[in-house]
């Protein structure tokens, strides 16, 4: 009588030690980040159950994921290459045209003393012939 129920109590604890994983349990789930931790614990309870072929499994859904979430990165970073691209292309653009603008002013600036030299020049050679 023993037996049986420590037979029967044995049979019961080890159904809930190792329980029968669903390796698909995280299929459905769209978001990366809780997909990668749902696999992540998948994986735990597979290694706690010492079951080979769904650790095999798991590992394999991580690997796709994280395949997944690296093609985001990279097409995040090269839209990051772009915008610097254009912004430094922006940035050399206003730079000629404002050193083409302070140019033109300085020119301007200096014909306009150069023309008031020259009246004065003109004046005081005036001034003398009076």
């Amino acid at each position: 009588m023993k037996l049986i129920i420590y037979t029967s109590i044995f049979l019961i604890v080890s159904n809930f030690a190792f329980a029968d994983i669903k390796v698909n349990k995280c299929d459905n789930i769209k978001d990366d980040r809780q997909k990668t931790s749902c696999l992540n614990k998948l994986k735990l309870q597979a290694i706690k159950e010492n079951s080979k072929k769904k650790i095999n499994i798991i590992e394999d859904k991580l690997k796709k994921t994280h395949k997944k979430i690296g093609k985001g990165v990279k097409k995040t970073e090269k839209g990051v290459a772009n915008v610097a691209k254009k912004v430094t292309k922006t940035t050399k653009n206003i730079d000629k045209k404002a050193r083409n603008i302070t140019k033109s002013i300085g020119e301007k600036v200096s014909n306009f003393l150069k023309k008031g030299q020259n009246k004065i020049k003109e004046f005081n050679k005036r001034k003398n012939k009076n």
